[in-house]
């Protein structure tokens, strides 16, 4: 089976979303042009020079990740906020959440020598059995070529819809090959690990993820953006951050949406508290307080209500 693949001049979002669907992931290929790649490296390089290799099971130990990758580059800015990435983000997330937010960011430089990745879902770091909906989206950038001599990407296509007991066969394994600037979006059920690199040269790859906005973030988002720093986002970025009210109500500050925690002139401490409800929850409310008898709640059966936009 040959990788799913669309240039990048392709303008059918709905054939990428179907694609996505039926197969667990998409490449869009050389996305990202070839300035945004030298400014890319220009921003990156330093980082990657100066911090040594992992030594963890999971995350390999010749393999370089650097975080935080936001307030290191502003081409990383533009990648996260892509509207391919977040076009499929929100057909795969958004009927489940009021809003969604960015997972992490990470730069992984596979090294020569490094051995492959355990194949996983990245579900598995949710401990909920049955997960009834997808809880992340993947997107993962070529910052350097792909191969599957250099430790390109392993992905099991369709794997996103198979019994969790169920392994890959070796013909059933495919490897994300594609070419710098190119980007693999993949739902989090799907199996995939970091290939062997057999090669004499790094690969690199720029992994930018998104969950549920009602989901703890693997990568704390507020620690690695504090709000001296995230003042400088554009406001669309602020909000992938995490720095919004999820309906309903959490994540507040003060009682208030911590957007307004970055705007300093307009400090909200002094007025009273906020309600932060979905629209369903706050006809209920008014009927409950309109009918007068109690006998409206706010009960499990409305929990869909809850989460739904």
């Amino acid at each position: 089976m040959k990788n799913i693949s669309f240039p990048a001049g392709c303008t059918d979002i709905e054939q990428i979303l179907s694609a996505l669907d039926e197969y667990g992931y998409v490449i869009i290929e050389k996305i990202l042009h070839s300035l945004s790649l030298t400014k890319l490296e220009d921003d990156l390089e330093p980082y990657f020079d100066e911090r040594p290799n992992s030594k963890a099971l999971f995350f390999g130990f010749n393999t370089k990740r650097i975080e935080a990758l936001l307030s290191k580059s502003k081409t990383v800015q533009h990648m996260a906020m892509n509207k391919y990435v977040l076009a499929a983000v929100e057909h795969i997330l958004g009927p489940n959440c009021d809003k969604i937010q960015l997972n992490l960011t990470q730069g992984i430089r596979i090294n020569p020598g490094e051995r492959a990745q355990i194949l996983h879902p990245d579900t598995a770091m949710f401990p909920i059995d049955n997960k009834p909906f997808e809880f992340m989206v993947n997107a993962l950038w070529a910052y350097s070529d792909f191969t599957k001599e250099n430790g390109a990407t392993r992905i099991v296509p369709g794997s996103h819809k198979w019994h969790p007991d169920r392994k890959p066969t070796e013909q059933e394994i495919h490897y994300a090959e594609m070419p710098a600037g190119s980007v693999l979006l993949y739902k989090s059920s799907l199996l995939h690990g970091g290939g062997e690199n057999k090669t004499t040269a790094p690969r690199t790859g720029i992994a930018i993820s998104y969950i549920l906005g009602w989901l703890r973030q693997s990568e704390n988002q507020y620690l690695s953006y504090p709000p001296e720093v995230a003042l400088s986002f554009p406001p669309e970025l602020q909000s992938l951050v995490g720095y919004h009210v999820h309906k309903p109500n959490l994540g507040w500050v003060h009682g208030h949406d911590p957007i307004h925690l970055l705007d300093y002139k307009n400090k909200r401490e002094a007025h009273g508290a906020e309600d932060f409800l979905t629209t369903d929850q706050k006809k209920l409310l008014e009927d409950y307080y309109a009918d007068g008898s109690g006998s409206v709640s706010l009960t499990s059966h409305n929990h869909k209500a809850s989460v739904n936009k």
